[in-house]
């Protein structure tokens, strides 16, 4: 007798799915765990950039003082990249690297400010480490993606419109520029001194990063307080 086909198509008993489903089963729990161990890019975790920054406080070549970072550091998704003054020789940089949880010293530099370092009259482009707060670059990441995600093909090719990296310049340069727009003294009378708030603004750095670029060629600029937010946002012409 011929078997219907309403035979042959019916369901396999539970018992022999469960064999069939326990490998399947076992790949979707591994890649999910895959999924929650992996760790967030460095720049976007405001706990493991606290580490890194009292990592290289705490670098023995250091010995208990205050490293001084020179001009810039510049923060990426798996990296950061710093130059430090010699402790023992302020004539001399050291370019610092982060990776994997470690810092490891590169190579070194003539510290062509050093004159101006050691000028009291001057103000050096060297900022003490704990005027820094490297968290603050996890704030600055989230808030530029913010701000691209409402702007048209800012994120459509992730190989040339996403955030590269984020920078830390040790003085404020747009507030130096806006000040030199204004005259030497920054409007004020001449022989008048910058107030403490002043002093103590550019001492504080800046934080920048690179435009955001959308489709049809249309750019915004994107500025940032001390603090990490947003400053200013508008469209470059």
């Amino acid at each position: 007798m011929r078997r219907s086909p309403l035979v042959r198509s019916r369901p396999l008993p539970r018992s022999a799915l469960l064999p069939r489903l326990r490998p399947l089963a076992a790949a979707a729990l591994a890649l999910a765990a895959i999924a929650c161990s992996r760790a967030p890019p460095l720049m976007a975790d405001a706990a493991a950039l606290t580490q890194a920054q009292r990592a290289l406080a705490a670098l023995p070549e250091f010995a208990g003082r205050l490293p001084q970072v020179h001009s810039a550091a510049l923060f990426h998704d798996n990296e950061i990249e710093i130059a430090v003054v010699d402790p023992g020789d302020d004539a001399v940089l050291h370019l610092y690297r982060y990776q994997q949880r470690r810092w490891q010293r590169e190579e070194s530099m003539q510290h062509t400010c050093v004159t101006l370092r050691r000028s009291p009259q001057q103000r050096s482009d060297d900022l003490a480490l704990d005027r820094i707060d490297f968290a603050t670059a996890a704030r600055v990441r989230a808030n530029w993606y913010q701000r691209a995600h409402g702007v048209p093909g800012a994120l459509a090719d992730p190989e040339y419109d996403r955030l590269s990296g984020v920078w830390f310049y040790t003085r404020d340069h747009s507030r130096l520029a806006e000040r030199g727009r204004d005259g030497p003294n920054g409007g004020k009378p001449d022989g008048a001194a910058p107030s403490p708030d002043e002093h103590d603004a550019e001492d504080r750095g800046e934080w920048a990063t690179g435009p955001i670029s959308g489709q049809d060629g249309i750019g915004y600029e994107i500025k940032f307080a001390a603090d990490g937010s947003v400053r200013r946002f508008e469209r470059l012409r």
